[in-house]
C-alpha cells in the first residue's frame, strides 16, 4: 500500500481539482448516483467524464481497465467493503469519502469533508501518495456554518457561496474546532440513531446496506411505502434529498429515486 500524505483543503471536492492536478488525469469515470458539484469540479479542469451505473449493492455496473481513473463513492458511509474490493482490482480508484470521515483511506487516493459531519464552515482531507509542487492561498472566507435542519435559508446560500470557491488550503481556525470535536462521542451517537431508525424502516427500506462496523452519514431511506413518507412529511424539518432522482431509463431508479438521508446528529 502506498504511504499516503494529508493535505487539507477548503472543500471536498477540490481534493478532487487536486488530484486531477497531480495525475494529469485527462478523463475519468464517475457513478451517475453523485452530486453535480462533483461534476463542475471535473470540468474546471478540462477532464472528461464518463458516467456508469451502479447496481443494489451499490457497485458498478461495469467492469473497468485498469489503467482508468475511476470515482467510487462511499454511500452514506457504508459501503467500506465495495471501497476496498475496488481497489484490489483498480490502481487508480480514487475514493469519495464525503459520506464516510471515519472509514479507511483506500485507492490511489481519499477525500472527505469536514462541514458534512461536524458544524464547520468547510473542510476537506485528501490522503494522497503524491503532492503538488504548486502552492495555494490559506482560505480565509468566513461565514457562519449552519445544518440544513436549522435554517434551510441560510444553508442554501452558503452552498452557493461555496460554488465559486478556488483551491485553498483550511482555514487555520477550522482545525482549531476539529480539535474540540469529541469523536468517540459522536461515533457513539450516530450509530445509536441509525439504530433507532433501522428498527423503524429496514422493512419497508428499499435501500439494502449493512451497517456493520461502519460510522454512517447518514441514514438513507428510500421507499414506496406512502404511510411512512407520510409520517416523514409531517415531521417538518428540511431533509436532505441526495443528489434528486435518477431518469426511469436507468435500472437504479428502482431502488433509489425518492432517497431521503434521516440525520444522524
Amino acid at each position: 500500500m502506498l504511504t499516503k500524505q494529508i493535505v487539507k483543503l477548503n472543500l471536498a471536492r477540490n481534493c478532487l481539482r487536486y488530484l486531477i492536478k497531480i495525475y494529469g488525469i485527462k478523463e475519468i469515470f464517475v457513478p451517475y448516483y453523485s452530486c453535480n458539484s462533483i461534476w463542475q469540479a471535473i470540468k474546471k479542469e478540462n477532464c472528461r467524464i464518463k458516467f456508469y451505473h451502479i447496481n443494489e449493492n451499490f457497485l458498478p455496473s461495469v467492469q473497468f481497465n485498469k489503467k482508468d481513473f475511476i470515482l467510487y463513492i462511499n454511500y452514506f458511509g457504508l459501503c467500506d467493503e465495495n471501497c476496498k474490493n475496488l481497489s484490489k482490482i483498480y490502481p487508480n480508484l480514487i475514493v469519495d469519502n464525503t459520506h464516510a470521515f471515519y472509514s479507511d483511506n483506500f485507492g490511489l487516493a481519499t477525500f472527505n469533508s469536514l462541514r458534512k459531519f461536524f458544524n464547520v464552515q468547510n473542510g476537506a482531507y485528501l490522503y494522497t501518495a503524491e503532492v503538488l509542487d504548486e502552492k495555494f492561498e490559506e482560505d480565509k472566507f468566513l461565514f457562519s456554518p449552519v445544518t440544513m435542519q436549522k435554517n434551510y435559508e441560510k444553508f442554501v446560500q452558503n452552498e452557493l457561496i461555496l460554488d465559486n470557491e478556488n483551491i485553498k488550503y483550511i482555514y487555520p481556525e477550522i482545525e482549531e474546532e476539529m480539535l474540540k470535536i469529541d469523536f468517540e462521542k459522536d461515533k457513539q451517537n450516530r450509530i445509536k440513531r441509525y439504530k433507532e431508525y433501522q428498527q423503524k424502516y429496514n422493512e419497508y427500506n428499499l435501500i439494502r446496506l449493512n451497517l456493520n462496523n461502519q460510522i454512517p452519514y447518514c441514514y438513507p431511506l428510500s421507499t414506496n411505502n406512502d404511510k411512512i413518507k407520510q409520517k416523514i412529511s409531517e415531521w417538518n424539518i428540511p431533509l436532505l434529498s441526495l443528489w434528486g432522482n435518477i431518469s426511469t431509463k436507468f435500472s437504479e431508479y428502482q431502488f433509489l429515486n425518492n432517497t431521503v438521508a434521516l440525520p444522524l446528529i
